[in-house]
Formats: C-alpha cells, structure tokens, sequence
C-alpha cells in the first residue's frame, strides 16, 4: 500500500526499504515519529473537512441544483458523510410543494467505495432507501399532480449522446417500507401500494463483476394484496441473463376494474361485485451476441376464483352475468420476443353465464376502445406459434337470453375437454369432447379433432331429443321466423353428423351426418283464427348420409342419401283471399321505390338420392271457392329418387295413395324438370273427381254431383324448346258412376254408369295436329235430358253459362227456360285452315241408354222418351276411308221399335254418312201438341213409321223420309195463331190410300257448306211444302210427291187422240184416284191457237191421205195408216181428189206437183177458225173421260167448259194442248 505524505514512498515495495548499514537510512530512521504524526494530522483534516463542512456546504446547493433541474421545491432535513466509510446519509427528503409533496424519503443512504477511484466509474458498496413515500394524483384526464415537473423538463435542452453508456456498479441496493398512494379525481378512485421492499444485492456491467450474482427482490401489498418478485441477474456475461419471479396473491379484480376503467369502450357498463386473482411468474431474460436475437420466457401459472361480472351496454347482447368458481392456468411458458406460447392447463370450473334480452333492438355499432390504435400495420406481423396441452370447461349452467318473447332453454351440465391444442404445423392435432344438455331434457355429445395449423377441424355430434318448440319459441318476434306460416307446438330432433371445417382463405365446412330426424313433429298457424286446422305434422322426418359444403359463408354443395317421412298429416287451406297458410294473396301497391335487387348469389349445387313419404295424409280445402272445395290424400306413399339442382336429371318417382275416400292413383316412372319430361305408368280407380264442382258451378247452369275417374296406362310429357309441350297417352281411361244435376231443382240431367275408353292412345302436341285413338269406347246405363226451350233453342245450348246471366238457370223444367237466349255473337273471320286431326277409334258400344226428350216449344209441350239404347259403331279412322259400321237399337216410350244402321265416317276430311233408320208405331196422339199448334187440328188417333236414308259424301247430302201414317183421324179444330191456313185435310185426304194409309216419301238434299244449312229445316220446309202441293200441286202428292204429270193429259197439236204416254197417264191417274174414293176429278179441255191452228191443218192433209187411201183399198178409215214409204202415193191422190184451185198446163190438165207444194196446198185449204178449236177441246175432254169412265165411276169425273185461250195454269208447264185436272 502506497501512502500520500510530504514525502512519498511504498512500503510494500522492496527497493525501498533501507539497509541497516547504511549511516543515512539510520539517521532517517531516527525520524519515524513523523509519519504517523502526519497521517494523523491529515486524518483529523479528512475528517473534520468531509465528515463536518462538506455536508453543511452540499445541502444547500443540492438542493437548489435539484430544485432548478425538476422545477419544484426540493428540501432535505439533513446530509451526513461518513469520510472513513464514505458513506452519505440524506434525511427527511421531500420533493414538490411543501403542503403536498410528490414523493417524501425518510433515509437514503449510499456508501461509495474507494475502487470508484481507480476504475474511474461510479462504484457503490451499498445503496439503502427507508420510508419512501410517492403521491400520485391525477386532477383532470390529462393533467397529474407531477405535471408541472414534467412539462419543466420537455422544456430543458437535451444534452448530445456521446454514444457510449455509463459505467457503473452498485451493491446491495435495498429499500424498506415504501408507499405509493394513487388518487384519481376524474374517476373518483383510489389505490395503494404499501410495505414495498426492494433488494437488488448487485447491479453492474464493469468487466471485473461478471461472475457476480445479483437476486433482486420485490415485495409489497398492492391494496392489500400481497406481492412478491424475486429474481437474478448476471449483468456482465455475454448473456447478460437475468431472472424474475413474481408471486400476486389475493389481487382483488373488482379494484383493478375500476382502475381500468376508462379503457373501457364507451357505453360499456361493467360491474365485478367479486373476483380474486393468484399468479406465480417467473421472468427470464438473456442478452444473446448479435446476430442472435434476444430471448424472454415468461412462465407459471395464475387462478382466478370466485368471479362474477354484471355488465350492460355490450354490443348486440343484453345485460350479462357470469362467473366461475375457479379458473386455473398452469404450465404457462411465454416467450414474446419469438412469438411462442405453451400452457399446460386451462381449467374453468363453475361457469355460469347469462345473457338478458336487450333492452332495444336497434343495431349495434362497433365502438373502439381508448386505447385501441387507429390503424392496423400496413404488414401484419408473424403469427404465434403456441398450444396448450389441456383445456377444460365445465359450466353447471348457462343461460342466454335476447329480446325474445321466450327465453332460451339454460344449457345444463356443460363440459368440455381439449387436449394437445398447437399451432405448430408439424403437430398432431388435437382431441376435444363436449357433453350438455339442456333444461328441456336434450342430451348433446360431441367430439372431435382440431388443427390449427392446418385450419382444419372435425366434429362427430350426436343430438338426442332437442325439442323444436323450446328452442324456436324464442324466435317468436324475429321478423323472418315470424313470416313462417307454421310453428312448431311439439317435435324433437336428434342428430349423428360429422363435420369438417377449414379456416384458410374463404373458409370450408364439411357436414356430414349420418342421421338427422326430426320426431313426433306438431305445427300449427301461429295466430290461427277459431275454426282453423291447419296443421303440418309427421311421426318421423329422417334424413340420412347427409353431405354439405359451406365456403365463404355460403352453402356450396348438399348431398343426402335418403330423406324418409312417415305419418304425416298436412291439413292446408286457401282463404277467400287466396291465402294459403296466411301467405300469397292480394297485397298493396308500394308507392316506395323498390330498390335495386342486388345481384344473386351463386345457387348451391344440392342432390338428394331418394325422398320416401310413407303412410302420409294430405288435405286441400279452397275456401275461396263457394261451397269450399276439398280434396285429400291418405295412405300415400312417395318415393323420388334422384333430386337435385340440375333440374335437367329425370326423377324416378313412384306414387301410391289413396285419394278422395276410397279412390286410388298410383304413378310409377320418371320425371324431368327442365325441360320438362314425363314417363310414367299412371293408375286411376274410383277417383272422385266431383271436388271440381265449386270451380264449375260458376261457369255452368248445371252441377256435377258425382263421378269417378278411372285411368290405366303410360303417359309421356316432352317439352321441347323448339317443338313446344307434347303429351301421350296410352292405355285406359273412363268415367263411372257420373251424375249431372239441374242446379235450381236437382233432377237429373246427364248420367251414365260407365264411361271407358280401352286401348285409348293420344298425342298431342302445341303445333301440330291432334292423333288420337280412342280405341273401344263402352257407354253404359246412361240418361240424358234434352228440351226444347219456350225461345226453341235446346237445353244443350244453355249448359255453359252466358257472361250476362246473374243466376243459374233450369236445364229441366219449363217454368226456367222461357228466357229469352242471349243473342248469339256473329262469327268471328274465318282463320286461316288448321291441320286436320288425325282421330280414329276401334269401336263404341252403347248399352242400357235412355234419352228423355220435352218439346217447351209448343203448348200443350211434348214429351217422349228413348228407351233400351244399345248398339255398336265399329272402327273408323280420319287417315283410312273405310266408313264404320253403324247398327243401333232402341225404343221410343218402351213400345215402337227404334233401328240405326248404316256406315258413318264422321273423322274423314268431309263427313261421310251413309244411315238408315226405322221407327214402328209411333202413337200419333202424342203428336197431338204439334199437329194443334201447326195444323190447326188434333190428333184423334193414328200411328208413326218412318224409315229415313240419309247419304251424305263430298259435303252434299242425299236423303229420303219415308213416312207411314197409319189411320190419321183429325180431330176438332184447334184456333192457333200459328196453324197454317192450307187445306190440311185435303192434303191427308190426298195422301191417304183405301186403307187408311200414308205412305210419303220426302227426298231432301243440300250442302253442308252452306252457313245455314239444317236437316231439321230442310224437313220442316219439305213437310210445309207437302201442305203447300194440296193446293197448288196435289197431283204431285197424288203420285207420293214425285211430279206433277198426273195433272194433265197432252195431246199432239190439232189432236184429239190419246197416245200411248197418255194413256198410261190416264191409267195411273184413275188408279189413285181409285185408292182414294174421297177425291173427285175435274177435266178441261184446252186448245191452243197458236199450236192447233198448225195442227189442225197438218191433221186436215193426213185426214185427205187416209181417206184417199181408205177409198182406194176399200177400209174402214178408223184402220188405215199411212205409212212413210206410201206417203207420196196418197198425197198424190189426196191432192187428185181435193176441190182447190191447182195449177194447169196449156192442155187444161192440173200439173204434176213436188210433194212440199202439194203439201202447202192442201194445208192452205183446211177450214181453221175459233169454232173448230172449241170443237177440239171439247172432242179431247170427251176422248179422256170416255177413257176414265172405263176405271172409275163417270160421276167422279166432271168435264168443265173448254178453253181455246191457250194460257196455262199459273205455276204449270208443258204444252197448251192438253186435257187440264183439278181435284175436289
């Protein structure tokens, strides 16, 4: 050690220590003395200078140096230096204003140590703090107590960093009993930290203390908690590695909410009646050289017990409590630097959560914290890589509740278990079950995997009896569950699914459940008015292999297997208002404008491979029709297979069911959607189809009370883009049992039995004609009304209701049809000609009919009834020319006979008819009302047989009436204004034979072209006709209608010989006129001048060659003939003989004559005056009755006064030379 005096030497080094034998070290030896007298002069200066001024001298200056640099009163009560210990004591330190000082130090202590001197750095042996006491008290949100001080200090110029840092050691750093008090004026709160002890035995980072230990220690009551931290450090090691641990127990979380208070968001009320936190951490950290990075690890484990949070104003929930009985992490490593983290632990016990009903609904916005930043990084940082090994829930019971009209069911029992959660990539994943159930009694389990790495989880749930109404009652205000039109009043659903979910970019879900079902299911309207069952309900809903996919928030694909229902019953009705299960009908008119729709999302892609419906029931009741129509299904059993979003796949659909009581219809084949087609085998039996009767009672004057459809066959739809909709059926189809009612008075109106077609195929398409086979068409036991209404219309015409008909009218009963018909509108222009329908049938067989008919017309009315119908028309085609064959048999008032035979062709491009028909016997006297009405006469007695052929080919139409009359006896005059004035009895008289009989034959022939053209007026105009002929033409009926020769005889002109035409004449004359002893016949003779005057001067030069001849051959004149060959002989001879001028020759002699000169001459010479045509017309009217009285009795034949003024009767024709007949 080397000492500082006046004279300096080393004691501890060799070459200074004298010799003994050297004279002068011994003379200086003498002196020793005074080195110890100066060390103690120089220690009591020491002393009295460090250890007694230089504190008195320091005091003030430190203080005023402190009080300028912090710009605040610094005072201290005293200042102690130790000069030997170097050891500096400072008492009763206080800084900021005397009445309320920031910070108060009882002692602060240093002791320095000498190596300071040659280390040229601040070394401290020992640095003690006793007693500190730090004020904190924030006055406004932005301003504290110490404010003051801080803002001196922003406004002191910064010193220039000379780049390297301070170098320093100090030991034994320790502080006793320090306190700091917080008081928040803003918030009204306080808090304390008290009996805070420090000790930190050593702090440096000079080389030489490397190897030194330092354990820090921290230990205070934070209000009133105890806190402990321990720790090391090792400063001077390349590492510089230090260590903390820390141990909080007892922290009450209800202080520390209130001290956190303010970075709450806004709105945000949150209360913690209760709560205590206990942690235990250990802080490591280690300085590692450069490039390498720094390394902390936090690790320990921390519970939180007994906690309970009351909060309101959070967004979208109610008020909220919750709580734990314990919530215990261990295991913790955390190193933050690297972004990793591992717990071993989290453990949750006793949780319970609810969750109150908001007090509004309107929509919550985001609110960010105070101390959230305003912006993200542009770069997101590197994720954490962290797991934790254990995770376990278990919550006795949570309860959430919103602002539904029904509270959520509480969530019993709950227990959850995680185990290996790790986002390293390389890591298995982790394992998790759950177990619940809910106060309802449904029991939820499930399990499962979760990468986090990988983004990838997976979950088997099983579902066992969640009841629908407990868990969708709740819904009850929210406005879509609200649209729905039913609601679940009783259900359960059970579940077995697995699910697989990916989080990376637009996110996955894979749904697979092995089965869903939703069992004992009840719905019913939500606000049902009385009266109103509707109702969906089913035994069983189970859907089974069940697929899904949902990406970005949105279903991307379903797959099921199988979706079976069993017993259900759906009971749906339609409202007046159209309404069906409260939705669709009439809605108002929005004067707002619609928004634009935004563009729709991508359809998922969904299958379904098979739909079974079994033992279902449906009913369909219309109230918007008047009486309510019904229709229901039971026993229905369905099965689709093949659904899915391609509506362009066929569906194997099979249909069974029972419908409309005891029908049946069954469908078995395929069906495509779009575009639509149809295969199917379709079976009809027994189907009520009278339900329809609601929907036809509006638009017809007749009700349909019953009838049953029956089907069997294929049908095929095919809905072709370009060709359009085309449909087919083949097979069977009819209608039984129909009964078609009057609608006033419910008699009948049109019935049968049966009604079937067999070997029925028809094809139909939109643009082209109709091909149809009707096959064997069988009508059974049918009836029908016609009547002829008072207007003379049929009923027939009125079965459809007319637009200005406000009520119904009677098809079957007078009193109700003598309306007067609607006018009938004229016919539209003619359309172009469509392609004729090609229309066959195999046969029609009619069986058991009867046809009532009324005539309304004429007063008294007629009726007559067509009784014991049956017959068959056989097979005829619109493609073939081969007529059918028609044979029909029937009775008219179960007596005459009735016969239909003949060929028919009603499908041909033109109608084709070729029919002969018979009635026998028909009673006249029920004729009566016609022949009153008409002929002004009644009916006494008589009988009706007609036998009519009627041709129609090409459109014309050929046809012949016979009619037979059988004793028709008129009875008393009848007055009728509409009887005509003809001579009725004239006419039968002129028809009738010997025997009482009329046999007419009325031909009628027309065109079916004509737009007015009628059979029944053609006969009608024939009958009137006949009547007509008794007056105007009887010897037309006089010869069965066929002409009107029989009116007169004609002679040759200047003739009164009967030829052989009138001979015959004459003979079928008088046999008419025999077989009608009533009748009498006039007879005219006529001559005409201009015709006889020539003829009696050519009969006047045959007369001259007859006689010429007769003298010559001496024969009676009556016998002689001249014939052609001899006729220049005698008309030389006839010329001879005549006394008329001749021409002669120069002898005198008459000359010889070419015959044409001779011929004029005679002719010249005939006497031919007025006198000689009476006489001619007299001499034919003798000639025919000389002629009739040799048939009939010469009183029935009557000569009347000639006529030689050549007129004929008005009407007649033929020659003026004739023999004119009339009958009386």
């Amino acid at each position: 050690m080397c000492f500082l005096s006046a004279e300096v030497f080393c004691m501890d080094q060799p070459g200074n220590v004298p010799s003994p034998a050297d004279p002068a070290a011994r003379a200086r030896g003498g002196r020793w003395w005074r080195w110890p007298l100066g060390l103690g002069v120089a220690a009591a200066a020491w002393t009295g200078l460090v250890g007694a001024w230089l504190p008195g001298f320091i005091k003030p200056r430190v203080e005023q140096a402190a009080t300028e640099a912090l710009g605040t009163p610094v005072s201290l009560d005293a200042v102690a230096l130790q000069p030997w210990t170097l050891t500096l004591t400072v008492e009763g330190a206080r800084v900021g204003p005397a009445h309320a000082p920031y910070l108060r130090v009882q002692q602060a202590q240093v002791q320095i140590s000498a190596e300071s001197l040659w280390r040229l750095a601040p070394v401290v042996r020992r640095a003690t703090v006793r007693g500190p006491q730090l004020f904190i008290e924030r006055q406004t949100p932005d301003r504290f107590n110490f404010s003051p001080v801080l803002d001196h200090l922003r406004a002191q110029p910064s010193e220039p960093d000379t780049g390297e840092p301070a170098r320093f050691a100090v030991h034994n750093i320790r502080l006793e009993g320090g306190a700091v008090r917080y008081v928040d004026r803003v918030l009204n709160q306080s808090h304390q930290v008290d009996q805070i002890t420090l000790g930190v035995p050593f702090l440096s980072n000079l080389p030489s203390f490397v190897t030194v230990d330092v354990e820090p220690v921290l230990s205070a009551r934070v209000n009133g908690s105890p806190l402990r931290i321990e720790g090391r450090s090792q400063p001077f090691s390349a590492t510089r590695t230090s260590t903390m641990s820390l141990a909080w127990q007892g922290v009450k979380l209800p202080q520390w909410l209130e001290a956190a208070r303010p970075l709450l968001p806004a709105g945000w009320q949150v209360q913690m009646p209760s709560g205590e936190l206990t942690t235990a951490l250990t802080v490591r950290f280690e300085a590692r050289p450069a490039p390498a990075v720094p390394s902390v690890l936090i690790e320990g484990q921390a519970t939180v017990r007994a906690l309970s949070v009351q909060a309101t104003g959070l967004p979208g929930v109610g008020p909220l409590e919750a709580g734990w009985r314990e919530l215990a992490v261990t295991g913790v490593a955390v190193r933050p630097l690297e972004r990793q983290a591992r717990v071993g632990q989290i453990a949750l016990s006793g949780l319970t959560a609810a969750v109150h009903p908001q007090a509004d609904a309107a929509p919550v916005k985001p609110v960010a914290s105070r101390a959230q930043v305003a912006s993200a990084p542009a770069t997101p940082e590197a994720g954490w890589r962290w797991q934790v090994d254990a995770l376990k829930v278990e919550a006795p019971q949570l309860a959430v509740q919103t602002q539904a009209a029904a509270a959520w069911p509480t969530l019993q029992t709950v227990k959850l278990d995680v185990r290996g959660l790790n986002a390293a990539p390389s890591s298995p994943p982790a394992t998790w079950q759950l177990a619940l159930n809910d106060a309802a009694g449904a029991r939820i389990q499930a399990q499962g995997d979760l990468h986090v790495a990988a983004h990838h989880a997976s979950a088997r749930i099983d579902v066992a009896e969640l009841s629908l109404p407990h868990w969708t009652a709740p819904l009850a205000d929210v406005p879509a569950w609200r649209a729905l039109p039913l609601q679940p009043q009783k259900g359960a659903v059970s579940l077995k699914t697995a699910l697989k979910a990916r989080w990376d970019g637009e996110g996955a879900v894979d749904v697979q459940a092995d089965a869903l079902s939703v069992a004992d299911l009840q719905s019913r309207p939500a606000r049902a008015a009385r009266g109103v069952d509707d109702r969906i309900d089913w035994q069983k809903l189970a859907l089974a292999g069940v697929v899904a996919r949902v990406e970005g928030g949105a279903v991307q694909t379903v797959s099921i297997d199988n979706v079976a229902l069993t017993g259900l019953d759906a009971r749906v009705r339609r409202d007046g208002q159209g309404r069906v299960l409260g939705l669709g009908g009439p809605s108002a008119t929005s004067k707002a404008r619609t928004p634009p729709a935004a563009p729709a999302a991508a359809a998922p892609r969904w299958t379904v491979g098979r739909v079974q419906c079994e033992g279902c029931q449906l009913r369909f009741v219309d109230e918007r029709v008047e009486p309510a129509a019904r229709f229901d299904t039971s026993r229905l059993a369905l099965t689709v297979e093949g659904l899915s979003h391609d509506l362009r796949r066929p569906l194997a659909v099979d249909l069974d069911t029972r419908a409309q009581g005891k029908g049946e219809l069954r469908f078995k084949g395929t069906v495509r959607p779009q575009p639509l087609s149809v295969q199917a085998q379709v079976a009809v039996r027994n189907l009520e189809v009278g339900a329809v009767r609601p929907y036809l009672d509006p638009l017809l004057n007749v009700s349909l009370a019953r009838a049953q459809a029956q089907a069997a066959g294929r049908l095929q739809l095919q809905d072709d883009p370009r060709k359009g909709l085309s449909a087919r059926y083949q097979g069977r189809a009819g209608i039984t049992g129909l009964r078609v009612l009057d609608r006033l008075n419910e008699a009948d109106f049109l019935t049968w039995q049966t009604l079937a077609l067999d070997n029925l195929d028809v094809r139909w398409a939109a643009h082209a004609p109709l091909d149809a086979d009707l096959g064997r068409i069988r009508l059974q036991g049918f009836y029908g009304r016609v009547i002829v209404n008072p207007d003379g219309r049929l009923n027939l015409a009125h079965i459809v209701r007319q637009p200005d008909e406000e009520a119904a009218r009677s098809l079957t009963t007078p009193a109700a049809s003598g309306a007067a018909s609607a006018p009938v509108p004229a016919a539209a222009a003619s359309a172009p000609a469509a392609p004729a329908h090609r229309l066959r049938w195999q046969q029609i067989q009619l069986a058991d009919g009867r046809v009532d008919f009324t005539d309304n017309f004429i007063q008294p009315n007629y009726s007559a009834r067509l009784t014991q119908v049956e017959g068959t028309i056989s097979a005829v085609s619109s493609e073939r020319t081969e007529p059918a064959e028609v044979r029909i048999a029937g009775a008219v008032d179960d007596a005459a006979p009735l016969r239909i035979t003949g060929k028919l062709h009603p499908l041909g491009p033109r109608l084709y008819t070729d029919i002969q028909g018979s009635a026998k016997g028909i009673e006249l006297t029920r004729l009566t009302p016609y022949a009153a009405r008409y002929a002004g006469y009644a009916i006494d007695k008589g009988t009706l047989s007609v036998n009519v052929h009627y041709q129609v080919d090409g459109g014309q139409l050929k046809a012949t009436n016979q009619v037979f009359l059988d004793q028709l006896t008129f009875g008393d005059k009848v007055d009728s204004p509409d009887a005509t004035s003809l001579p009725v009895r004239l006419a039968v008289s002129l028809l009738k034979n010997r025997q009482g009989e009329i046999d007419i034959n009325l031909p009628i022939s027309g065109s079916l072209d004509e737009p007015e053209f009628s059979v029944g007026g053609i006969i009608w105009r024939v009958f009137v006709n006949l009547i007509t002929k008794a007056v105007t033409a009887p010897f037309s009926l006089l010869s069965g209608g066929g002409s009107e020769e029989l009116g007169f005889v004609p002679f040759a002109p200047g003739s009164t010989e009967l030829d052989a035409t009138a001979r015959q004449r004459l003979t079928t004359l008088a046999a008419e006129l025999a077989d009608r002893p009533a009748l009498k016949l006039e007879a005219t003779g006529q001559a005409d001048p201009a015709a006889d005057t020539e003829g009696l001067r050519t009969a006047h030069v045959e007369r001259l060659m007859r006689e010429a001849k007769a003298r010559a051959t001496r024969q009676p004149l009556a016998e002689v003939t001249v014939a052609e060959s001899e006729r220049l002989t005698w008309l030389s001879a006839a010329y001879k003989a005549a006394d008329i001028q001749k021409p002669r020759n120069l002898v005198g002699l008459a000359k010889a004559l070419p015959a044409d000169e001779m011929t004029a001459r005679l002719r010249a010479s005939a006497p031919v005056d007025a006198r000689a045509l009476r006489e001619l017309a007299d001499r034919r009217g003798d000639a025919v009755k000389a002629f009739l009285a040799t048939q009939l009795p010469p009183e029935r034949v009557m000569l009347t006064a000639s006529r030689v003024d050549g007129e004929l009767p008005r009407g007649e024709t033929g020659p003026a030379t004739r023999v004119q007949f009339a009958i009386r």
